[in-house]
């Protein structure tokens, strides 16, 4: 009887044990995994992953530039009692006013038809009628690019006495922005690639390689321009600053330490 009891407690013992080392096996370890470098940071936030080890600073880079084209928003607007009539003076009056910018030598390519509305004038109606057409506007506008900057003012001058009676919209810009933007490219550059050296200075860490950049550029900005809006004086001719442009490209860098 003892010798049985012996044995039946041996035997829950060794399922327990067996039990136990089953469970062991079946849970994951953890194991200790070094700490990353710190990283430096342009914006002074610590990283601690491995995966941003490095010091990530911003540059940007600015040019400015004198503008050598001038794009304005020319056009007729036309109120009359038909239909017929608004459209016949409207169309008119824009192939004068086309043929006049081609005389002056703005190419084909730089006349742009940018919107062409209709709509009706409708006249005060009395009390208790219905509200009635009076009238017709037609409002024809081209965008017109002016090449040689200097002549801005003698075109707008000669689209006002060709028939135009709107002009707004004036804005400056250049040809080609290329090399511009390629100078600006090199300043941000320049510029991340100092802040990243005083920021490992002052983290005394040494600098590493380039390990990832990413650029943006920003468009051409007026630093200042002057627009025209209405009827120009025929007395002298209407006086147009074109101020600077500036071009900004801004870059992203990351550098490894070592």
């Amino acid at each position: 009887m003892f010798n049985r009891i012996v044995l039946a407690i041996a035997a829950i013992l060794l399922v327990v044990a067996i039990a136990i080392l089953g469970y062991i096996a079946m849970t994951p370890r953890l194991t200790p995994t070094p700490a990353s470098a710190g990283t430096v940071s342009a914006s002074g936030m610590p990283q601690t992953t491995t995966d941003s080890v490095g010091v990530f600073v911003s540059g940007t880079g600015k040019v400015r530039l004198k503008p050598n084209t001038a794009t304005a928003s020319i056009g007729v607007e036309i109120t009359a009692g038909t239909l017929a009539e608004a459209t016949s003076q409207a169309n008119t009056r824009m192939n004068a006013l086309i043929e006049k910018l081609k005389g002056l030598g703005i190419a084909e390519k730089d006349i742009q038809t940018t919107s062409y509305n209709i709509s009706p004038v409708m006249a005060q109606p009395k009390p208790g009628a219905p509200p009635t057409i009076s009238g017709y506007r037609v409002n024809n506008q081209v965008s017109v690019t002016i090449r040689k900057i200097d002549d801005t003012g003698r075109v707008l001058d000669a689209v006002v006495a060709a028939g135009a009676n709107n002009i707004y919209g004036i804005s400056f810009g250049v040809d080609d922005p290329t090399p511009y933007q390629q100078q600006a490219r090199a300043a941000a550059i320049k510029d991340a690639q100092d802040k990243a050296a005083q920021l490992a200075k002052a983290a005394n860490v040494a600098l590493g390689k380039v390990v990832s950049i990413s650029e943006g550029v920003a468009a051409p900005r007026p630093i200042f321009r002057s627009a025209v809006s209405g009827m120009a004086s025929a007395a002298a001719e209407v006086p147009v600053e074109t101020g600077e442009l500036e071009i900004s490209v801004s870059v992203e860098m990351r550098f490894a330490v070592q």
